[in-house]
């Protein structure tokens, strides 16, 4: 994984950096969950937009997590979906479930989730799951999971570290990737490790088309178009107050 600089043959691609990644392995068909094709949300509350381009018509989801089983898991496989990078285990009762992949977790590493102390685990290694309750001072983990779900430190190379633990009320202090401070209960369940993808902040979008991959549709300014199709139009750039296309005030509050 290497940030790629693109010639500049068009104008486009004179500025774009990328991220250049290896062709990993397509991960099973049971694990997609394809969109529905217009605008709108889906039935998991989701927005999708319908793309012209013919390979991008529906927006496939991944549906399935890692669940905190006890069993013993090992690492199977390394997909890409989008432009994020997951990991396929396979479990001993034979079961496959994915995770968000970790930096320095390789292939066929023994992955395993533990509420006991750290000295009663099989090894240290990142991409294994763990009460914070249990980690020592200035360790990194990632994906910390509230309530079942992940909620903090989930973007691309993203990490937090431990700074302080108070026993008495089971409340870790940790550092954000914001570099904030935040309490934590220690029976929250994280990853340890650093996020994959450190490099992609350094990525340069050449053109706008680009993120529609995410499900990103770009947009019109109203002061470029015609005065037929919005208020803003025909070089007219001191409309105040701020008018939607439909000509309802848009910034009412602000």
């Amino acid at each position: 994984m290497f940030i790629k600089i693109h010639k500049p043959v068009t104008n486009t691609l004179r500025f774009k950096k990328s991220i250049f990644l290896i062709k990993f392995k397509n991960f099973f068909k049971f694990f997609k969950n394809s969109c529905k094709n217009n605008a709108g949300r889906n039935n998991s509350g989701v927005l999708t937009l319908f793309s012209k381009c013919a390979k991008r018509k529906k927006n496939i989801s991944i549906t399935c997590f890692m669940y905190l089983s006890k069993s013993l898991s090992r690492l199977v496989s390394v997909f890409r979906n989008k432009k994020k990078i997951f990991s396929m285990c396979r479990h001993t009762t034979g079961s496959l479930s994915i995770m968000p992949h970790i930096i320095g977790v390789v292939i066929n590493q023994k992955i395993f989730s533990s509420v006991l102390p750290k000295k009663y685990w099989i090894n240290g290694l990142p991409g294994n799951f763990a009460l914070l309750a249990n980690l020592n001072r200035y360790d990194i983990f990632s994906n910390v999971y509230i309530l079942g779900f992940r909620k903090i430190a989930t973007s691309a190379g993203t990490f937090c570290q431990v700074i302080d633990f108070f026993l008495d009320f089971n409340l870790i202090r940790v550092s954000l990737p914001s570099k904030k401070c935040m309490f934590l209960l220690g029976f929250n369940f994280v990853i340890l490790g650093r996020n994959s993808q450190q490099q992609k902040k350094f990525c340069v979008v050449g053109k706008a088309g680009y993120n529609i991959i995410d499900g990103k549709k770009p947009k019109v300014r109203g002061v470029a178009r015609n005065p037929v199709d919005h208020p803003h139009g025909g070089r007219t750039k001191t409309n105040k107050p701020e008018v939607s296309i439909w000509g309802w005030i848009a910034k009412k509050n602000k």
